[in-house]
């Protein structure tokens, strides 16, 4: 072999070490970059989910807020409900002026990352008029063939809708009247179309 043809194996054999070298040195500092990024995230406190938003929202109602949820005085009187809208953002209702009460809200939650809505009704006027429903239905001064007994499929407070909504198995006039009649006669009412349980 010529020294010529050992000088150039000797250099190529330097430019792959040092292209192998650079290669390492580029991983590692990639790595570090990668680490470093890592490191500022977990510095920063996530934003909590909705769901802990709206867990946080009802503790603040009371400890025993899970026992006492269908009991409308749990609600302060400008709550009007809570809800995840469809982009996942947690948007609480209140009834007045929502300025008055976002300070508060975002105290108790912990965050201002949440939306309000201002709404006409209470979930606590919701739940009272919830409490009379239940009344007609628990009395047993009711005649099991009441027309209603075989009309009424179910009712809920609608936090959306800002009303309490009632399904009857047939929404005519008359129901609808026998039902402000015999039940509630309340502008929160809302009818609609629904099944007996069972039924479906």
């Amino acid at each position: 072999m010529t020294k010529t043809n050992t000088f150039l194996i000797f250099i190529s054999f330097l430019i792959i070490f040092f292209g192998i070298s650079c290669n390492q040195q580029n991983k590692k500092n990639e790595e570090k970059s990668v680490s470093q990024s890592a490191i500022e995230d977990s510095n920063t406190p996530p934003h909590p989910s909705p769901e802990e938003l709206f867990d946080r929202l009802l503790a603040s109602f009371g400890d025993d807020w899970m026992e006492r949820e269908a009991d409308p005085t749990l609600y302060p009187e400008y709550y009007g409900g809570a809800f995840i809208n469809s982009n996942g953002i947690f948007v609480v209702a209140v009834t007045g002026n929502s300025e008055e009460y976002k300070k508060r809200l975002a105290e108790i939650l912990g965050t201002d990352n949440f939306k309000m809505e201002t709404v006409q009704y209470s979930y606590r006027q919701m739940m009272r008029v919830m409490d009379s429903i239940d009344a007609f239905l628990m009395n047993s001064a009711i005649p099991e063939d009441h027309p209603l007994m075989n009309r009424f499929a179910g009712a809920y407070p609608d936090v959306m809708e800002n009303r309490v909504k009632v399904l009857l198995t047939k929404v005519d006039d008359a129901t609808t009247r026998l039902f402000r009649k015999d039940v509630v006669n309340s502008p929160l009412l809302i009818f609609e179309q629904g099944e007996l349980p069972g039924s479906m």
